[in-house]
Parts: C-alpha cells; sequence; structure tokens
C-alpha cells in the first residue's frame, strides 16, 4: 500500500479540499475583491458581520437604538448615507465596488450613528464636507478599523 492506503489517500483528499475551499473564500473576500460579484445574501452576511463588529468595537450609544441597514443600488453619487431620524444605514454597493470600500462605508455610517447630530447642518453650511469634524472622525474610524472588521470576517468563515 502506497503512503499508507485508502484512509490515508481519503484524508489527503479531504485536506485538499478544504485548503482549496479556503483559498477561494479568502480571494473572494478580500480588500479589493469586487462586492458586485457576492450574491444579496453575502452583502447582507458582511453588512450583518460589519453592524456587530462596529458595536462591539465603537460601542452602542445608549440613547440610540441598534441601526438597520440597507443594502441596496443606487444612481447618487456617493458610497452611503446615515439617516438619525430612523436610525439607517445606508451602503450602496455599486457605488462601493470593493469589498474594502464597503466596509469601510459601513463603519463610516456607523460612527455617525455614535455622533450628536443635532448641528449637523449647521457646521456642513460653514466648513463643507471635507472639513466637517464629524466627517472627518467617521473616515478616520473607518481606515483605522477596515482592515480589522475585514480580517476577522475572514476568519468567520
Amino acid at each position: 500500500m502506497l503512503f499508507g492506503g485508502v484512509r490515508y489517500n481519503l484524508y489527503l483528499c479531504i485536506m485538499f479540499t478544504r485548503i482549496i475551499s479556503y483559498m477561494n473564500k479568502m480571494s473572494k473576500y478580500n480588500n479589493y475583491a469586487s462586492v458586485m460579484e457576492l450574491t444579496n445574501k453575502e452583502r447582507r452576511d458582511l453588512a450583518q458581520f460589519c453592524l456587530d463588529y462596529c458595536i462591539y468595537v465603537l460601542g452602542q450609544p445608549k440613547k440610540k437604538g441598534i441601526p438597520t441597514f440597507s443594502i441596496v443600488k443606487t444612481d447618487k453619487e456617493y458610497y452611503g448615507q446615515y439617516d438619525s431620524e430612523i436610525e439607517k444605514i445606508y451602503v450602496y454597493y455599486n457605488q462601493c465596488k470593493t469589498i474594502g470600500h464597503f466596509i469601510s462605508t459601513f463603519i463610516h455610517e456607523y460612527t455617525h450613528h455614535t455622533q450628536n447630530l443635532n448641528k449637523y447642518e449647521k457646521v456642513l453650511s460653514k466648513v463643507g464636507y471635507d472639513e466637517h469634524p464629524q466627517e472627518i472622525e467617521a473616515n478616520d474610524m473607518a481606515k483605522l478599523y477596515k482592515q480589522s472588521c475585514l480580517e476577522l470576517f475572514r476568519k468567520s468563515l
């Protein structure tokens, strides 16, 4: 019997299949992979993971509920938005293009959920979007936590 017989060969076959499956998942869910190629369920699962991650890492505001989210296509020219009146995060996946950008957008919008947005519009009219302190904070949080969120998501597969 070559290399330990049938059991050993079966073991090698199973291990090889698992390795190939793992490699496929890792390549499917890398930072630059297309979010457009994911199914609706896969995008929803990724968004739910992002929400759970954000609650754990960024915290949940005491006076607010857990936000809902919607992952949709749009003609708008931006990646996402947070509606503070209904506590809902929107991620426009066709604008995000990559999984990394999708995750960054989700974290960015969740950061707005943690902020006091009462004077957001007033400050926006004075300094604009790029210089808005709450936008700067949301961008910083997205940069800081995107990779960690992606790595934990990949480990969860």
